[in-house]
């Protein structure tokens, strides 16, 4: 056998087992930057902020849900009520709001049952079920 070949066939395999590795390491990057929150089914809030960090409190005497929108990493625009069949109840532009502020979505109109309180910013929507006794 030609050392020419042999040399030639090295240096594939080598080539080969370098751009493997690099692969392999570099999936190995991505799965580790990922979070496994993100990726819950059951997770409705995007870019990882998630619903029980939210300052988000119900005072049922009054039937008023306190928002603090400080906790929120996003600048929300619009704060909305859908039913459980899909119906828009509430709907509130909060856009020249500060980024202070507390919120209170006053839901004393609203019949009991189930609701999700959207919270729109700009590029995102935060979702939170809520159920109003």
């Amino acid at each position: 056998m030609n050392t020419t070949n042999v040399s030639h066939k090295m240096t594939y395999l080598k080539t080969a087992i370098t751009a493997c590795f690099f692969l392999a390491f570099s999936a190995f990057l991505v799965a580790q930057s990922t979070p496994s929150r993100l990726l819950a089914s059951n997770d409705l809030s995007p870019k990882g902020i998630v619903e029980s960090e939210w300052s988000f409190f119900y005072d049922a005497e009054n039937e008023i849900y306190y928002i603090d929108f400080e906790t929120i990493s996003l600048n929300l625009t619009k704060v909305k009520v859908v039913a459980k069949d899909g119906k828009e109840v509430i709907s509130d532009n909060v856009a020249d709001l500060p980024v202070n502020t507390i919120y209170e979505l006053d839901c004393s109109s609203l019949a009991k049952g189930n609701y999700t309180v959207e919270l729109h910013s700009y590029t995102e929507i935060l979702k939170k079920e809520v159920n109003l006794k």
